[in-house]
């Protein structure tokens, strides 16, 4: 598995970015402190002069805030058709069939609502340039991530600077983009210039170190998030992985061994197969590899980290050792190539000078085509079969 694809599988990130404040109706208008004190751009004036019109809008809102959005629609198309109805209260009930259209789940609906909303040029700061962070993360719900980005860069401009949120939002468009570096910087800036960060946006920071191969500095971020959140076991896991992607090894056991107790059996398992098979590549790594895959072994529903124990036993002249595994890989079942594993069942108890077993294991091998013809040769020997510890490893 790529290190790139790893990083997908291990975080997942759909960050749940929930639509800012700005499209709930409040029923009398109130003088709001101001979202964005940077913009240039002033509050329109509300040219609403019609008090049938106003009456309409303000029960259409209310329809919506009471999610009855059958009742609302049609005033607010009503409203919408009105020539007179003036400028304001168009971009406000444009707004409002957006919302209709995202409780629907009809993300273009909504989009589409949002943008002529915008467009109108009519609604106060607060309301206008939400609606475009509300763009921008539609767009990335929907993997438009340029999109996304594009329609940030007009919110940034328009409000000379902008919410934390939306510059986690952008972090995580560059995320999906690849643009690593760029996520950092994004993630780093809404971290700055909020009270209270986010936790998911560690998770993109640390996923796009990650992505740079800079696995310090995700590992970093993890043991930070785990020492204010003790034994969370999405963390413990990101952790391991990182650690292990990151070839560092005792890191990643230090880890898993001090925070097994909050993983499932099926997570544990994986992570000690993971860091067994990530020591075996090691230099000098096959003890700390066997240790691991001893502990993964109570825990796995098949054989297959028996034979590779088994394997690295054999390899390291600890033969009878090596036949307790093979043999317990070849009970529990589900190996890939179970010829092999009764080949090197076969080559261990030769080692221990038990012929008989070992005949026995290498007469089971021949019946599986990838270790019959290794089989036969060591069955044509007739007694002894003495093998370098090259020769081990090539069989």
């Amino acid at each position: 598995m790529s290190i790139r694809s790893f990083v997908r599988i291990l975080c997942s990130i759909v960050v749940a970015f929930a639509l800012v404040a700005g499209n709930a109706y409040a029923k009398k208008e109130a003088k709001e402190a101001p979202l964005y004190p940077n913009a240039t751009r002033k509050d329109p004036k509300n040219d609403m002069s019609s008090s049938s019109v106003q009456k309409d809008l303000q029960k259409a809102l209310d329809a919506l805030n009471d999610n009855k959005a059958d009742e609302a629609a049609p005033l607010l198309q009503k409203i919408i058709d009105d020539p007179k109805a003036g400028k304001y209260a168009h971009a406000l009930a444009t707004q409002g069939q957006g919302q209709i259209a995202y409780d629907k789940q009809d993300n273009a609906g909504a989009i589409k609502a949002w943008r002529a909303a915008y467009d109108m040029d009519a609604l106060p700061n607060n309301q206008q340039f939400t609606l475009l962070l509300n763009i921008a993360n539609l767009q990335q719900q929907d993997e438009k991530y340029q999109d996304s980005l594009n329609t940030l860069d007009e919110y940034f401009k328009a409000t000379n600077g902008g919410k934390a949120e939306a510059y986690a939002l952008q972090g995580n468009d560059y995320y999906r983009l690849d643009k690593y570096q760029q996520a950092v910087d994004a993630i780093t800036k809404a971290q700055s210039i909020s009270d209270k960060p986010n936790d998911n946006w560690n998770q993109i920071l640390m996923a796009s170190y990650a992505g740079m191969d800079q696995y310090d500095k995700a590992g970093a971020i993890i043991e930070k998030q785990l020492a204010q959140h003790p034994g969370d076991a999405k963390l413990v896991e990101q952790g391991v992985k990182v650690y292990v992607n990151g070839r560092q090894f005792d890191k990643a056991q230090a880890m898993l061994d001090q925070n097994k107790a909050s993983l499932n059996n099926d997570t544990l398992y994986q992570l000690y197969r993971a860091l067994g098979a990530g020591y075996s590549q090691e230099k000098d790594g096959d003890m700390k590899a066997i240790d691991a895959f001893a502990k993964a072994s109570p825990l796995a529903k098949t054989g297959e980290v028996d034979y590779y124990r088994g394997s690295l036993l054999l390899n390291n002249d600890r033969a009878k050792d090596a036949t307790q595994a093979l043999q317990q890989a070849i009970t529990k079942g589900g190996l890939k190539e179970p010829g092999k594993a009764y080949l090197m069942l076969g080559d261990a108890y030769n080692q221990i000078d038990d012929v008989a077993h070992a005949r026995e294991a290498w007469t089971k091998a021949k019946g599986y085509p990838d270790s019959q013809k290794s089989a036969d040769q060591r069955l044509n020997l007739g007694g002894h079969v003495k093998m370098t510890t090259q020769q081990k490893k090539k069989n």
